[in-house]
């Protein structure tokens, strides 16, 4: 064989072997990264659950859920839905936090036991606490914990008995006795639920005669910017200097700048947060604890803004909420 060409042949053997290697190592890394990806995720979201459950900084005021995810719709059987929902709306206990129960306890009725403990039917309750709590969800004459509408309805009911408006962690553990249950069910609503609206409203954040919302909370045009973005609250115009109040009891965690918001202070009231943004003044310092009501700043025109106003955020667990769906509208502030 010519030699240019051997060492030409050896040369293109060399470079395919490389190339094949490479391709393997590519190979390698992606699939590790597949699986590491979802492993950090479950991880975040356990140990976020966790916190929750340690001490006190696990109660927090209990919330209504919003609409429900693609996930939900997916998973949870299309017929029990709508009862869920109405369960929420009667007892102002979140839908989701039920279907999360009804999926760990029955599988939505494809097991509904005796369970070795003796728990019955579509929500698993003992026979004696089924006799306490249960009620007649479709108002056929009965209270069957078999029947999903009066099983779902009696969860709601001994969800609300056990305080679940003030402590719906608290209230999660009667029904099962074990936080590692609690952050189960949690972790579960939280993936059902596009969001979690507190249960207790929220006073208006100005003074009573300052109503008007110019910008409401979702995708929208921004004056500023020329594009369509996402606004996570609402805007609210007022004179400059007009008084801003907190909108319930909570703990100042943020008294400055916050980039596009301008001047702003942001509010930890334990698992919901509430931010107000474009102030001209802040009368409260990181750290300080307030009272419903009490003035936190000033109306202004600071950040993105095209005149005084203020940009009202609502957050459940990090996540944004439509503030109208929430505030109490008239105010009782003067």
């Amino acid at each position: 064989m010519d030699p240019m060409a051997a060492t030409a042949a050896i040369n293109t053997a060399k470079a395919s072997r490389s190339r094949e290697g490479l391709a393997v190592k590519i190979e390698y890394l992606a699939v590790g990264i597949f699986f590491l990806i979802p492993t950090l995720l479950i991880s975040v979201v356990l140990i976020f659950f966790l916190a929750l459950g340690m001490g006190d900084q696990g109660k927090a005021t209990g919330f209504r859920s919003g609409a429900p995810t693609a996930f939900a719709v997916a998973d949870i059987p299309a017929q029990y839905l709508p009862i869920f929902l109405k369960a929420q709306e009667k007892y102002g206990v979140s839908w989701a936090v039920l279907a999360a129960i009804a999926k760990i306890e029955s599988d939505f009725g494809r097991d509904m036991g005796p369970s070795s403990a003796g728990a019955i039917g579509f929500m698993q309750f003992m026979p004696a606490t089924w006799e306490q709590y249960k009620q007649d969800g479709d108002g056929d004459g009965r209270k069957d914990p078999y029947n999903p509408y009066d099983a779902i309805f009696a969860a709601a009911n001994m969800l609300k008995a056990d305080g679940f408006a003030t402590d719906p962690r608290g209230a999660i553990f009667a029904y099962n006795h074990a936080n590692w249950y609690v952050d189960m069910v949690m972790s579960q609503a939280a993936a059902y639920a596009s969001t979690m609206l507190p249960v207790g409203q929220g006073a208006w954040p100005l003074p009573g005669q300052y109503k008007t919302v110019t910008d409401g909370y979702g995708m929208r045009w921004h004056p500023i910017l020329k594009k369509y973005s996402f606004h996570d609250g609402i805007d609210l115009p007022a004179p400059e200097g007009t008084p801003v109040f907190a909108v319930q009891d909570g703990r100042v965690i943020w008294d400055r700048e916050n980039g596009a918001y301008g001047l702003c202070v942001i509010l930890d009231h334990g698992g919901l947060m509430t931010m107000y943004g474009h102030l001209s003044d802040v009368a409260v310092r990181k750290g300080e604890k307030v009272k419903a009501g009490q003035v936190i700043g000033y109306i202004g025109n600071t950040g993105l803004s095209t005149g005084p106003h203020l940009h009202f955020s609502v957050y459940i667990n990090g996540r944004p909420a439509n503030p109208e769906e929430w505030l109490k509208i008239p105010s009782g502030n003067n």
